[in-house]
């Protein structure tokens, strides 16, 4: 004898309502994630924008004077490499002091700019003993200053600074 029975039915309309809670659930966080939530942002953000529109306008003037030296690749000898890279520094050297003077931001914004401008101070060092080691040592690579963490260079700190606020012309100038 055969029985009709309703076993399979509680399971699979239960089951049904379980997967279209999950898809209602999903939809409804995605939902919250892009249209109501306002993420805190970045804490090296400038509140400042005219700060830094200000600093990128200073920053595009160095890095056309540094493209208008000659290219590592076209130098004849590490010592001249080592010339070049002096009067390339001197222009990095140049925007710092700038860059640290010019008006604007709030005393939040200008803590962080002053952290910022230390690690250009670190790397204006990295390449004077640079130069130095190219006229001492001949072809050799730069070294760059490690963070205390040991997690990347300062170089590496100060072009994410740049980048999360916009000034793509304030990153390292790339000619070492």
């Amino acid at each position: 004898m055969t029985s009709i029975g309703t076993t399979g039915k509680p399971h699979a309309t239960l089951a049904r309502v379980a997967a279209l809670s999950l898809i209602l659930t999903l939809v409804a966080f995605w939902a919250w994630a892009f249209l109501i939530y306002e993420a805190p942002g970045n804490p090296d953000r400038l509140e400042d924008r005219s700060w830094a529109t200000a600093a990128e306008q200073r920053c595009v003037r160095m890095v056309a004077a540094v493209d208008k030296l000659p290219a590592a690749a076209d130098s004849p000898s590490p010592a001249h490499r080592a010339g070049v890279l002096d009067e390339a520094t001197q222009l990095v050297d140049q925007l710092v002091d700038d860059l640290r003077v010019l008006p604007g931001g709030s005393d939040e914004d200008r803590a962080l700019v002053d952290k910022w401008l230390e690690d250009w101070e670190v790397y204006l060092i990295d390449r004077q003993v640079h130069a130095r080691r190219l006229r001492t040592e001949g072809d050799v690579r730069p070294y760059l200053t490690a963070l205390p963490s040991g997690a990347g260079s300062h170089v590496e700190r100060m072009n994410g600074f740049a980048r999360v606020n916009d000034m793509e012309s304030c990153l390292d100038p790339g000619d070492l």
